[in-house]
């Protein structure tokens, strides 16, 4: 165990300088808004267009169109047309949440091993990241479409004139965006010519004082405003893009391409929400294939089993020992268990049964230095799938907005790594969401729950949520984090709803992330850490100080005013209606 003089000194330097989502660096003030309507996006650009929208009579999900749009075009690190999302959408006058799956879809020429070696072993990570391997079908514009159709207000055309102005015109580049380029760069851009000559000409990222254009993403917006979303998978666009995917497979013979059937056939699924009691709160998020969600409810059910919880403050160190610990036991459960439930998926309901909880809460309290490992719900006499190994999931955005009609939406989506697979096709950054599922599909002669299948969806962790009291919704919120986001959340949750703490103070105290057998600290978090970090150490949980790279976006029914607040770790804008 270290001693409170040598924790210091261990903690002098960052675990992961290269790590695509880490904060911004410096401390900015956390941007804060309260209203009849409130947005919050990873972007003031895309924050002032949906406001623009909501002004307009629009809804949320009119909004959302066009702040994941914009988000397209200003911050293509992170999210675009080309990825994937989860959204939680509560229709106020039906007073119903509505899920949507728009996660990406494995192509039918899929194979279990694609990620491997000839011999066999996994490929390295970032090797694996620019593989056209990597890239699934994307479901972001069916997403959008779908939600529209159901909930918007607008037209679909009317949504998308930010961002076609945006692309066309051009915008300053923000300093992270700037950073992100350098990032991808050093990470590798692979052979994408129209990746380089867009985001690197000259072989270097383009001026802060000059407009950024993309215009040939301003054409594929401009088709989907004129054609609709149906356009991107069966009609004109949907072409361009096995076009352009066929002559990126010319420059890479292994890779088998997709067919005209993979994108025609993409579907929104829609899902149960995931809701559990806990907190005082019936707290809602996302399904399978999200184990986000299951980790998040898990976590906090967990932390709902001790005593000490009500009452506590951020200042109390064993709030956070505690949380420590339900983290851990939470993921050992979630990335075994949990996967595509297009075969029937998890044991989802087990795993949160209280009696289940209960048992691992005991577990915990008997063995404090016994390590996690996946548990045996009820009815379930053995472990049916191999271990995996951990993976990474980080170019990754969060858009929450409330209306002046009370509609919410929640709202995770990702490309996966910085600037995804770092290819471009049509303007749009390509995901490569396909290195979520594990890359070896069996372990010791036991399939992987999340392998690679034809026509599945990878597992997530994003985990859009909103918590209900006496049936109203008070809160929404999400964040990018990859393998971390339930433990993000979980903390923001804390804070909220145990603490007590503002919108401003929930988002900007400090992060807590337990991995493996080690304790990631925030380093330099925008508020302060509220205790001394020595207090935190334990025999079990080495601890480490390393950025982290959250992008909460959170709103809250406060007095009868909704009141949002954007993560100062990013450039987020939270912006409101009177």
């Amino acid at each position: 165990m270290l001693s409170a003089g040598s924790l210091a000194a261990a903690f002098a330097a960052p675990v992961s300088r290269d790590d695509p989502e880490s904060s911004d660096p410096g401390h900015k003030p956390i941007s804060t808004a309260a209203g009849s309507a409130v947005v919050v996006t990873a972007n003031p650009l895309a924050s002032s267009a949906a406001l623009r929208i909501l002004k307009d009579g629009g809804t949320a999900a009119d909004a959302l169109v066009t702040a994941q749009a914009v988000l397209a075009v200003v911050e293509p690190q992170s999210s675009g047309l080309a990825g994937g999302g989860f959204l939680l959408y509560w229709d106020a006058q039906a007073k119903e949440l509505e899920v949507l799956d728009g996660r990406e879809v494995a192509p039918r020429s899929s194979r279990p091993g694609d990620l491997l070696t000839p011999t066999g072993d996994p490929l390295p990570w970032r090797e694996a990241t620019a593989q056209l391997d990597a890239i699934g079908i994307p479901g972001t514009v069916a997403l959008l479409w779908e939600a529209h159709q159901q909930f918007g207000r607008l037209t679909w055309a009317n949504t998308l004139q930010p961002a076609i102005g945006l692309a066309s015109d051009g915008f300053l580049p923000s300093p992270r965006l700037l950073r992100s380029i350098s990032l991808a760069q050093r990470i590798g851009v692979g052979h994408n010519q129209a990746f380089t000559t867009l985001y690197l000409p000259g072989g270097k990222p383009p001026p802060a004082d000059q407009a950024f254009r993309n215009p040939q993403l301003a054409r594929t917006l401009e088709a989907l405003a004129q054609q609709g979303g149906p356009d991107f998978y069966r009609g004109t666009l949907a072409r361009q893009i096995l076009q352009e995917m066929a002559r990126l497979k010319a420059g890479d013979p292994d890779f088998r391409g997709w067919s005209r059937s993979d994108l025609s056939s993409y579907t929104v699924l829609r899902r149960q929400p995931l809701c559990s009691q806990q907190l005082k709160h019936r707290i809602c998020t996302m399904p399978p294939p999200s184990s986000g969600g299951v980790g998040l409810l898990q976590t906090l059910a967990l932390l709902d089993q001790s005593t000490d919880l009500p009452g506590s403050s951020a200042a109390d160190p064993q709030s956070w020992r505690q949380l420590a610990k339900a983290q851990a036991w939470a993921d050992s459960d979630r990335l075994y268990w949990v996967h595509d439930p297009i075969d029937g998926g998890g044991p989802v309901a087990a795993l949160l049964n209280p009696a289940y909880i209960k048992g691992r809460a005991d577990k915990i309290q008997a063995t404090p230095s016994a390590q996690p490992s996946p548990g045996l719900p009820a009815g379930i006499g053995r472990y049916p799938y191999g271990r995996p190994n951990q993976g990474r999931e980080q170019g990754t955005t969060q858009v929450t907005i409330v209306d002046g009609f009370g509609n919410i939406a929640s709202y995770t989506s990702s490309v996966e790594t910085v600037f995804g697979s770092r290819h471009l096709v049509a303007g749009m950054v390509m995901n490569n969401q396909l290195t979520d599922f594990a890359f070896q599909p069996m372990i010791n002669g036991q399939a992987v729950a999340n392998r690679r299948l034809p026509g599945r969806r990878p597992m997530s962790s994003m985990a859009p949520t909103l918590v209900f009291k006496q049936g109203q919704p008070v809160l929404a919120l999400g964040s990018p984090g990859g393998r971390s986001i339930p433990h993000l959340l979980s903390r923001v949750l804390l804070a909220s709803l145990i603490w007590n703490e503002s919108p401003q103070q929930s988002v900007g105290l400090p992060h807590l992330s337990s991995r493996g057998q080690g304790l990631v600290l925030e380093q330099d978090p925008p508020i302060p850490w509220p205790l001394p970090l020595d207090q935190l150490q334990t025999s079990d949980h080495l601890a480490r100080l390393q950025r982290v790279g959250s992008g909460t976006a959170l709103v809250q029914r406060i007095n009868d005013r909704w009141h949002g607040a954007a993560d100062p770790r990013r450039e987020g804008t939270a912006l409101a209606l009177p």
